[in-house]
């Protein structure tokens, strides 16, 4: 009897959880609608002008190094840091002369919330479905000295679709936080 209220109290800490992040979606596509409105009246302010050529930009890469490991690089192709791959695990070491804190936007809410967050969620949902074992729902976790990023190790991320994701979403978000570095 008691693991079945255990697993009722789970299942109804997995739906609180679902009833909270559709609150959040609800509020940011309201957001996201306001501001869509607010483009639109200033087009129509601006009237329509002839659009500016694209920006032919450098994506920022992952490339490898070494030692059988990946450089992240920006955009300038400053190496950013250090992926590590293995079966089920990655680990990310930033380079330690670029002082990359947990408060740089995008990290806590893009990279930790958005991506990570989200997926930790979905393997949660399918391990308390019986889709997947709970030792498979991805985990991951921040070492810092202080505010600093010291290392980023990720468990159980998935199959390759989900790498490439992670890996995409590291480059993006480091990338925009060194802008920020930069621009200080």
């Amino acid at each position: 009897m008691v693991s079945g209220e255990d697993e009722t109290r789970k299942l109804l800490r997995i739906r609180e959880d679902l009833d909270d992040r559709i609150r959040r979606l609800e509020v940011e596509i309201g957001d996201l609608k306001q501001a869509i409105s607010e483009i639109d009246k200033s087009i129509v302010r601006q009237g329509f002008r002839h659009p500016l050529p694209p920006k032919v930009g450098v994506k920022p890469v992952v490339e490898e190094d070494g030692d059988g490991g990946k450089s992240v690089k920006s955009k300038d192709g400053t190496t950013l840091g250090h992926l590590q791959i293995e079966e089920d695990m990655i680990a990310f070491n930033p380079v330690e002369s670029l002082a990359f804190t947990v408060s740089i936007p995008p990290f806590q809410s893009f990279f930790l919330e958005r991506v990570l967050g989200n997926m930790k969620a979905t393997d949660e949902g399918k391990a308390a479905g019986g889709e997947i074992p709970p030792g498979e729902v991805l985990s991951f976790e921040v070492a810092t000295d202080g505010e600093r990023i010291v290392s980023i190790d990720i468990r159980n991320y998935g199959g390759e679709r989900r790498l490439r994701e992670i890996q995409s979403s590291l480059r993006w978000a480091f990338d925009k936080m060194y802008e920020k570095l930069t621009q200080a």
